[in-house]
């Protein structure tokens, strides 16, 4: 968790020193791929990321664009379904809501689906103080499964 914790704030400082939209999200697509890719406390506390960690840069980068698009235009319980490639999924916003510190955050189910195989995550975001969406927490995710149709 501390890992975690310098990791993001290393990448806000440097945000902060390169404003600009494609910095942001490049860096937010930078925090994705190491928190799935096991160098997070989510490999450690068990949950499953092995789709994650089997995806292209572009796919991440494809996988998070769909994840923000999703958090900032879809209401409460309506589905956002992406594809890229071989990979596809949807997310689902469950709940928005006013932290303690004030910001705006939305807990949202992630799916993630690769040919006969898929994980879901529940998940947290919040805005920062820049107004930009910051993954908090993954609070559940099943093992990977497979050869289980996922209507969608």
């Amino acid at each position: 968790m501390v890992l975690l914790m310098k990791q993001i704030s290393m990448l806000k400082l440097f945000i902060n020193t390169f404003g600009k939209p494609q910095f942001k999200l490049g860096l937010f697509v930078l925090i994705l791929f190491t928190i799935f890719n096991g160098q997070s406390f989510a490999k450690h506390e068990g949950l499953e990321e092995r789709l994650y960690s089997k995806m292209t840069n572009f796919n991440v980068q494809r996988a998070t664009e769909n994840l923000m698009l999703a958090l900032e235009t879809k209401p409460d319980g309506e589905k956002h379904v992406w594809k890229s490639g071989s990979y596809k999924g949807y997310i689902i916003p469950k709940t928005t809501f006013i932290n303690l510190e004030g910001y705006f955050c939305r807990t949202y189910l992630e799916v993630l689906i690769r040919r006969a195989e898929y994980n879901m995550y529940d998940n947290t975001a919040c805005r920062d103080h820049d107004g930009e969406w910051v993954w908090i927490e993954t609070t559940s995710a099943n093992e990977t499964q497979g050869n289980v149709k996922i209507n969608h």
